[in-house]
């Protein structure tokens, strides 16, 4: 093959010619590229994703620090540390982050089997050459009819996967509950006096 096309290049300066293994390396090399695109722009968008749900715990916790001046001045007032409101506050955030991880780890798994039960199959065909055929003149066969594969769409789950779930859900819990922490330790017992529900 290769004799053959380099006399075709020699003869024909103008040509191009494509053999099977030059196509079958641009193929994998545009497969390729496409994957590590496809990787790239996953990761950037679970990125984007992580921080905005960071983001928005982080301000709800505020919120909830706001709306709860009274009360937790009022802890204050009655001889709760600094150390003590802050636990508090941050121990609900981060029970929040654990329910939420656990709610959201269901709910991943129940749509997983459901991709399982529910997602159609599909069937790959492949042409083969008749090896009893009589080769054509440029050497291909008859080609006999196509067989075929069958691929079930799956959504596999490891527990891997799940334990990081685990450890960003209390990740995001603790950072929203930091937030939340330090806004409801510079909180004096006089702002509960002060604020009027």
């Amino acid at each position: 093959m290769d004799s053959v096309s380099k006399a075709i290049k020699a003869n024909f300066s103008s040509s191009s010619v494509t053999t099977a293994q030059t196509l079958a390396n641009r193929v994998t090399g545009s497969l390729t590229d496409a994957k590590s695109l496809t990787s790239k722009l996953g990761i950037g968008l679970e990125i984007v994703g992580l921080l905005g749900a960071v983001l928005i715990a982080s301000l709800l916790t505020l919120a909830s620090v706001t709306k709860r001046v009274r009360e937790l001045g009022t802890l204050n007032a009655i001889g709760w540390s600094k150390w003590l409101v802050v636990r508090q506050v941050g121990g609900e955030a981060l029970f929040q982050g654990l329910l939420g991880g656990a709610l959201g780890i269901a709910i991943g798994v129940a749509g997983a089997a459901a991709i399982g039960a529910f997602a159609p199959s599909l069937t790959a065909s492949i042409a083969s050459a008749a090896s009893s055929a009589l080769p054509g003149p440029f050497g291909q066969g008859a080609v006999a009819t196509p067989s075929s594969t069958t691929v079930d769409l799956t959504a596999p789950i490891s527990s891997a996967v799940i334990a990081l779930a685990v450890v960003l859900a209390v990740t995001g819990g603790l950072v929203s509950g930091a937030a939340g922490a330090l806004r409801a330790s510079r909180l004096r017992p006089a702002d509960a006096l002060r604020h009027i529900d």
